[in-house]
């Protein structure tokens, strides 16, 4: 996990892993659109406005239904490199904008909505690939805690996974505890925790605290580890040891216990929808054939994905929100596959 990838040299500004992962899915998805588009007698500008309307309508959706969904107040809706943004939030939006986009610009050319569906469809698998891509670098949309048999994965300090899991009991926040929150000395210290072979030591006071490459503070050490700042993985303390010595301890990172890698299966089964559906294009009999397989495969792996997530409650009939869009976005291709079907081939009316 890297939620800062590198800042820029001379005015020092951060280049979030979240934020690069969204700017090249935009770049490949519209190049992408680009070539299957031509492929179909559609214009590359039609596809570049499309983008535009679509990329822009996406986030917007994306980002209000994330806000929605976890009560975040509207004054923090541009903060999209923390993460928080959610596909089908996307797909509601990307199709208001692709519905604009048609009225201003693509009805002037005669675009097929049928034929736009199916260039779209591998792009949105593209999309989802390289955006869970971003979450595992931000940290965000993470597992449940995996067992000792399941492939696993740990984040560091500045996640949400790690303030969830602190905040269950589920562990402690960098592999020690302190005798008390109001209180800067150290209680327990886990044997096999990385804080142990940094060298802190139970009954330490920890006097000043360092994350990353910051300079060091004196904050409170609790309140400081519970909201580390975003990108500063390692963890530097300067200690009184109990006989009196002064040391620093540290730098170490501290890591959450294993993980179901969500983000990574997400990737990888999106490839692999990526490959089918651009193996299926040039074959398809009737148009809109493509986005139906996108929606029905990519609706039975939201499904069961989120079964591992730990990131999401249940909203209705003990379901998460996006596994009840999943199971209508289901039925929506089912039926849609079956209407397609009685048309003719290639001849779907627009």
């Amino acid at each position: 996990m890297q939620q800062v990838l590198f800042k820029i040299p001379g005015i020092d500004w951060p280049v979030y892993g979240y934020g690069m992962m969204l700017f090249l899915a935009y770049f490949f998805c519209t190049w992408l659109a680009c070539w299957l588009a031509k492929k179909e007698g559609i214009s590359a500008v039609s596809i570049q406005d499309l983008s535009i309307w679509v990329f822009i309508c996406g986030i917007a959706g994306a980002r209000l239904t994330f806000m929605l969904q976890y009560h975040i107040p509207l004054m923090d809706f541009w903060k999209i490199w923390d993460g928080g943004l959610v596909f089908y939030g996307s797909a509601i939006g990307g199709v208001v904008g692709y519905f604009g986009a048609y009225f201003f610009v693509l009805r002037k050319h005669n675009v097929s909505t049928w034929k736009m569906a199916d260039v779209i469809a591998p792009c949105a698998a593209l999309g989802l690939c390289l955006g869970r891509v971003g979450c595992l670098l931000n940290g965000c949309c993470y597992g449940n805690v995996a067992c000792p048999d399941c492939p696993s994965i740990g984040f560091p300090l500045p996640t949400h996974a790690r303030f969830e899991l602190v905040r269950m009991g589920y562990q402690t926040a960098a592999g020690f505890t302190f005798k008390d929150q109001s209180e800067d000395t150290v209680d327990e210290v886990e044997p096999d925790s990385d804080a142990a072979r940094a060298g802190l030591q139970p009954g330490d006071k920890i006097k000043e605290i360092q994350f990353g490459d910051e300079d060091m503070k004196k904050p409170n050490p609790f309140s400081a580890l519970e909201r580390p700042p975003q990108g500063q993985n390692t963890v530097t303390f300067k200690v009184l040891h109990a006989n009196g010595v002064e040391a620093l301890v540290g730098p170490f990172t501290p890591w959450t216990i294993g993980l179901h890698p969500t983000q990574i299966y997400e990737s990888v089964s999106m490839a692999l929808l990526f490959l089918l559906l651009l193996a299926y294009f040039p074959y398809r009999r009737r148009d809109g054939a493509v986005m139906v397989l996108f929606m029905i495969c990519y609706a039975c792996h939201r499904f069961l994905n989120e079964m591992l997530r730990n990131d999401t409650d249940a909203v209705g009939f003990g379901m998460t929100l996006s596994q009840n869009i999943s199971i209508i976005v289901l039925v929506s291709g089912l039926l849609l596959g079956a209407w397609l079907w009685l048309k003719t081939p290639r001849q779907v009316v627009e």
